[in-house]
């Protein structure tokens, strides 16, 4: 139509004159070419894609269409995968109260809007123009359930060497997947997963909602979690806490203490074991009882973890008729009647500290000495002079021994015939040898 009323507009405003000069004629028709283009290019069009939007159940959703050059047409929403129209311009069909559109000022951006977004609300949107052929951009809605775990069971206590059976139920929308993990993988890396047939493989992770172990041991005790994840974050997990049962198991750091008199002196074991275990402390005596708290002794415990306990004797103005072999004990309800874990401790006396320090005076004797026989003199030699000197700087009575003569060393007349032997016979050798020559 906007071509035929360009026609007829030229066709009454324009009668074609051979007389007049071709430039009249070319001028006229770039003006009809220029009108043309400027027809076509008034057609509506979308300035942007219509972007995908995500939602969480409950929550606003808007899709906005972006176009130019709109004039006298209109913007229609169409439900795709229902063929249910929505809204045209902006006039709301649909008969879902939650459903309404909107625009701005300028007329280029076009808004669809569904409050309380519910999963029905899932689906493609189109946004459309109604040219010849119609104009249209799609989007897609998603509505969602974040994860959520409803329910988590399992024992909360196995005796070792037994199975548990941990179980977790998860909802959302898509459908999370669901997978157990260990807590503090660090310390405790991996789900160790045995077979009844006693193969044993361990897992950082092991998929689906159920978790059974079989022949639990002590190792397997602790957190497990249940993470359920849809890919919309964020996932969410649960913790179920599995204790195991074991009699316990005493270490000694320490086997051989040492105790100074009068001073404290500590004595010490650990324990491992669920329940905690009761620890007492015997010395093997001729009484062989329990040492009582109070006095000079005083035991005290420690709780490092849940499994994990330490005790402490501490003997308090130690004596000498401390020293023995002491024993930590410890028992828990897995213990048989009488039954006790027992670690053994040898405490002794630690040597007194020496009073004294020995020292040496060092002293010369000068000598000469000939090779020729008869009396000798004194000849130079070393001989430590010893005293002793008490630690507190007040010095006992000098303690000298006496220095041994020079004849107890060496008798200056042997060594003088020595030499003299020596040198007859270092001249007969080299009286023998130039006579040879």
């Amino acid at each position: 139509m906007l071509n035929s009323k360009l026609n007829l507009h030229c066709s009454r405003n324009y009668v074609f004159n051979p007389n007049k000069s071709a430039m009249g004629l070319s001028l006229h028709t770039v003006v009809v070419f220029i009108i043309l283009a400027r027809g076509e290019g008034m057609r509506p069009r979308f300035v942007d894609e219509l972007r995908n939007v995500t939602v969480e159940v409950g929550r606003d959703a808007t899709f906005t269409c972006t176009v130019s050059d709109i004039h006298g047409y209109r913007i229609g929403w169409v439900k795709a995968n229902t063929k249910a129209i929505q809204a045209i311009g902006t006039h709301v069909i649909t008969h879902n109260t939650r459903i309404s559109v909107s625009h701005d000022d300028s007329r280029r951006k076009w808004s669809l809007h569904i409050a309380d977004a519910q999963l029905d609300d899932t689906g493609p949107y189109m946004c459309q123009i109604n040219t010849d052929p119609m104009r249209s951009k799609m989007g897609f809605l998603d509505v969602i359930i974040t994860p959520d775990i409803v329910d988590i069971r399992g024992p909360s206590v196995v005796v070792e060497g037994g199975s548990a059976k941990l179980e977790c139920e998860a909802r959302g929308e898509p459908t999370p997947l669901v997978f157990w993990q260990r807590e503090n993988t660090r310390e405790k890396p991996g789900i160790i997963n045995r077979s009844r047939e006693g193969k044993m493989e361990r897992r950082s992770r092991v998929d689906g909602s159920v978790l059974r172990l079989h022949k639990i041991t002590r190792e397997d005790a602790g957190g497990y979690l249940c993470i359920a994840s849809n890919g919309h974050p964020p996932a969410i997990s649960r913790r179920l806490q599995l204790d195991v049962k074991y009699r316990p198991a005493v270490s000694v750091p320490n086997q051989h203490v040492r105790g100074v008199i009068g001073k404290t002196v500590a004595l010490q074991c650990d324990i491992d074991s669920f329940p905690r275990a009761e620890v007492s402390w015997t010395k093997r005596d001729d009484l062989y009882e329990e040492i009582v708290t109070g006095g000079r002794y005083i035991k005290e415990d420690f709780h490092i973890t849940d499994y994990k306990t330490r005790s402490v004797l501490n003997i308090y103005n130690y004596t000498k008729q401390d020293a023995g072999l002491y024993d930590c004990k410890a028992r828990n309800e897995m213990n048989l009647k009488g039954e006790t874990a027992d670690g053994v401790i040898y405490l002794n006396t630690e040597k007194e500290p020496t009073t004294e320090s020995v020292y040496t005076t060092p002293y010369f004797i000068y000598t000469d000495y000939d090779l020729s026989p008869g009396p000798s003199k004194p000849f130079l030699t070393y001989n430590p002079q010893i005293s002793t000197r008490r630690k507190s700087g007040t010095e006992s009575p000098r303690r000298v021994v006496p220095h041994p003569t020079p004849e107890r060393f060496l008798n200056s007349s042997t060594l003088s015939q020595c030499c003299g032997m020596l040198l007859i016979w270092s001249l007969s050798f080299l009286h023998l040898y130039f006579s040879l020559v």
